[in-house]
């Protein structure tokens, strides 16, 4: 199914009907521990999402690691930058 985005209107759209709650979840479908408040909204993650969602919790995880070990090595003294890339660094900076 696709959606043709350029043609798309909301004037004929009733907003009172257009945000109901889901009665299915109103009633208790959705669990005898799970209450859902009336008019409350809910949202579902495809398992993409879920799967892109544990993937920058490690991407997260692996930059603070990093930012760790470089402030445990500037505490001890012994974070070293090498010349040749700083030079580097500092050119490419000046080309933009």
């Amino acid at each position: 199914m696709s959606i043709d985005r350029v043609n798309i209107s909301n004037q004929g759209i009733d907003r009172s009907q257009a945000t109901q709650p889901n009665e299915l979840a109103r009633k208790g479908a959705v669990g005898k521990d799970h209450k859902v408040p009336e008019g409350s909204d809910s949202v579902a993650l495809s398992s993409k999402a879920a799967e892109l969602n544990k993937l920058a919790n490690v991407v997260d995880q692996s930059r603070t690691d990093r930012m760790n070990q470089v402030r445990a090595q500037l505490e001890s003294g012994t974070y070293k930058v090498s010349a040749k890339d700083l030079a580097a660094k500092l050119i490419d900076a000046n080309r933009k």
